[in-house]
Order: C-alpha cells, then sequence, then structure tokens
C-alpha cells in the first residue's frame, strides 16, 4: 500500500471521530502509505497535525458525491475506505476504484448488533477484510500540539479543582437535556465539590450565558471559537458532562471522563468507551430503531410522538442519575493512560501522543 483514502462524508463533528480508530488502524497497519481523508469542515479540523494522517481534504457541503468524483478523477489510491454509502457515494467509489485495480471497502455500517459501538464496528469489518493488524487497534484519540495546549493551561492553570465543562448545546432540541438539570447539576458541583464550572458556547450563545449566570458562583462561559480550541479547552477537564453531540466525542477522544446523555440514539452502539459513562433516556422506548434512528417518530417530528407528557425521553434521565455517576469519577478518578491522566493537575501534563 503506497496511498489510503479514508472517505468521511457524514457530516457530523461525532462522525469523524467515531472514525477515527479505523482511520489510525489503517495508518498503523500500513507506516509506509500515505493516508489521505475526505470529510467535512470543521469536523476535519480536528484530524489537523495528526502524526498518522498524510492529508485532510474537505469536501464542500452539498457536494459530497461530486468532491469523491472529483478527486478519484485526479488521483490515484491502492485502497479506497468509505463509511458512506448516501447518494451513490458508494457507487462512485468503486467506479473511481476499478479504474486504478485499487482495492475498495464502501459499507462499515453493514449488519450492526445492538450493543456494539459503531466504532468498534468499524475496524472489525477492515479487520476482517484483512486490512486492520491485530496490534495497530487502539481507542481514538485525537492529537493536539504543544502550543495548542499551553495556551488552554494559560486559561485554566490557576482555577480551582475540579474543573468541570457543562456542555448543552445539542444540534437537535430533541438531544437536549433540560437548561435547569444543567443548572442544578452545576451548583451542586460547587456546593459539594467546589468545583470550577465551564459552560462552552455552542449555537446559541444565550443559553450557554443563561445556564452559567444561573449556575452562579464563579461559573463561567467559554466563549464560542475553533473547534480546535475547544479540543484544548476540554483536554484540561476533570470531568465534562454532555448531550450526545460533538463535544462529548471530543472530550472521550482525549481520554477526559466524559457522561454523555443519549435520547433518541441509542447508546449502545453510538456511545462513548469505557471508562466514559453514558446515560440513556427511557431505554425501553418501543418506538426506538436501534440500528437506524434517523427513522423514528421522534427524530423527523422533533418531540416524542409517546404519550409521557415530555418533550423528549432525555428528560427520562433525573439529575440524581448523573450525580451518582458524577461522584464516582470526582471521590474516585477512573484510571486513563498516564500520559492523558492530566486533569487533576492541569492540563500541562498532556503530552504529544506518541504512535
Amino acid at each position: 500500500m503506497r496511498k489510503i483514502l479514508f472517505v468521511e462524508l457524514l457530516g457530523g463533528i461525532g462522525d469523524v471521530l467515531i472514525a477515527l480508530s479505523a482511520i489510525h488502524g489503517l495508518a498503523l497497519s500500513y507506516p509506509a502509505a500515505e493516508l489521505t481523508v475526505l470529510t467535512f469542515p470543521p469536523g476535519g479540523e480536528l484530524l489537523k497535525s495528526d502524526p498518522l494522517i498524510k492529508r485532510v481534504i474537505y469536501a464542500e457541503p452539498g457536494k459530497a458525491k461530486q468532491s469523491v468524483v472529483e478527486l478519484l478523477s485526479r488521483e490515484t489510491f491502492d485502497l479506497i475506505v468509505s463509511d458512506t454509502n448516501y447518494d451513490g457515494i458508494d457507487v462512485e467509489t468503486r467506479h473511481g476504484a476499478s479504474l486504478h485495480n485499487a482495492r475498495v471497502v464502501t459499507n462499515l455500517w453493514r449488519q450492526p448488533p445492538a450493543d456494539e459501538l459503531v466504532g468498534d464496528r468499524f475496524v472489525k469489518i477492515l479487520q476482517a477484510e484483512g486490512l486492520i493488524s491485530p496490534d495497530a487497534i487502539k481507542p481514538a484519540q485525537l492529537h493536539l500540539t504543544p502550543e495548542e495546549l499551553s495556551r488552554s493551561q494559560d486559561l485554566f492553570n490557576h482555577v480551582r479543582r475540579p474543573l468541570v465543562f457543562l456542555c448543552p448545546d445539542a444540534g437537535m432540541a430533541i438531544k437536549r437535556w433540560s437548561d435547569v438539570n444543567f443548572i442544578t447539576i452545576g451548583q451542586i458541583l460547587q456546593q459539594r465539590w467546589d468545583a470550577t464550572v465551564i459552560v462552552p458556547v455552542g449555537s446559541d450563545a444565550k443559553q450557554a450565558a443563561y445556564i452559567a449566570e444561573a449556575i452562579g458562583g464563579e461559573a463561567r462561559i467559554l466563549p464560542r471559537g475553533k473547534l480546535r480550541d475547544l479540543a484544548a479547552a476540554l483536554a484540561c477537564a476533570d470531568l465534562v458532562i454532555a448531550a450526545d453531540t460533538g463535544p462529548a466525542r471530543i472530550a472521550a477522544a482525549l481520554n477526559v471522563p466524559t457522561i454523555t446523555l443519549f435520547g433518541p440514539s441509542w447508546h449502545g452502539r453510538y456511545g462513548q468507551p469505557s471508562p466514559h459513562v453514558n446515560l440513556q433516556g427511557y431505554p425501553e422506548c418501543p418506538e426506538r430503531n436501534i440500528s437506524n434512528f434517523t427513522v423514528q417518530r421522534c427524530w423527523y417530528g422533533g418531540v416524542c410522538p409517546l404519550d409521557k407528557g415530555w418533550q423528549s425521553c432525555m428528560e427520562g434521565i433525573s439529575v440524581d442519575e448523573v450525580l451518582a455517576v458524577v461522584e464516582g469519577f470526582l471521590n474516585e478518578p477512573p484510571s486513563l493512560p498516564s500520559s492523558e491522566a492530566k486533569g487533576r493537575q492541569g492540563c500541562q501534563e498532556r503530552e504529544e501522543e506518541v504512535y
């Protein structure tokens, strides 16, 4: 293998991170090959400076298939892997590969078990195809530069520990936990653990400001900025509590203890690996389609179709349930790889990831 292309065009920040173990597995299995990732911004920014990835090429939003066609018309690859099949992308990928005798794998979502994480599924399929060696299978790990970590260290070096990030934003209202619950958690974190609470600004600056102000004390917002700056800030945290959204996956990929709150999507497929904890709202929901949550009525309608007196099954996750997990993390911190267990002493201990 001289040149490998990984096509990740599902569009979400989390989708890039779900695929990261497979991307790294290919790179580690073929260390002499140049690995290119075709993806969308801003998720692709997280792959910047990754020593295992030669290039990140951005597809233009709304032109996913066209981007694949154009890339394969001007470059040849020995192996093409795509986790994306919509809009005939798999057809175009196989066609482009056939012109140059390249090997191709186009469906990493095939026959998914209910409780196997999607990222693990990708790796197992590629391993079964003989493309990833057993010693190349590693947890997804984001790479941050010393300069990025140093800037975050300047922001948080003198705050009280534990440093806890609350990430209430999500791309859809159906995936959001209530502001009142985040406020309650933030207040208890201050009262019980004397924690410093940070609320990153997502798509709604007013929401973040409201939650931070209502928590009171020294709770504050983290202004919206570049995605990699958010990642570097999260790397300094002792704990992250988040909805099922990009920042939760970023934190987990930085080995920061993370509690992720799931509603429509199934935690057994889309959750974070241990020791991170995934909490599921109303796990027995009869409407839930574990293999494809996008066909659920709540996904299209934006509200729970069941007569439960709530808008979303996220309301089925209680503050007490989250606090029980918080106690486990803050009273008995989980064991993380030594180079990554930096939260309790500040992000200055996080070194460049060694591959």
